[in-house]
């Protein structure tokens, strides 16, 4: 039984590690994450991520579809308007 009991604790003391990773994780890259949604009639929405400080966002081809313009909602609720600069069906 001590056995089983010692296992426990040592996974409790991974699961610790992995959560406080994870968390560290969210409030550093938390602040780039925005919500995308298609303007027109396109409809649809998904996230995507900044990458430079210009306001360059990434996201996946479903997101956008053959939208030409996009809405982004930051985290702390600023809204721009964008235009699709790329697409890569094939990797989505």
């Amino acid at each position: 039984m001590a056995f089983a009991a010692e296992k426990f604790q040592a996974d409790d003391v991974l699961l610790d590690a992995y959560s406080a990773t994870v968390a560290d994780a969210v409030d550093r890259i938390g602040p780039a994450v925005c919500r995308i949604e298609r303007t027109g009639d396109a409809g649809g929405h998904g996230s995507g991520f900044v990458i430079a400080q210009d306001g360059l966002v990434v996201t996946n081809f479903h997101v956008v579809g053959d939208a030409r313009a996009v809405r982004v909602t930051m985290p702390d609720g600023a809204v721009r308007d964008g235009r699709v600069l790329g697409r890569d069906p094939d990797t989505d």
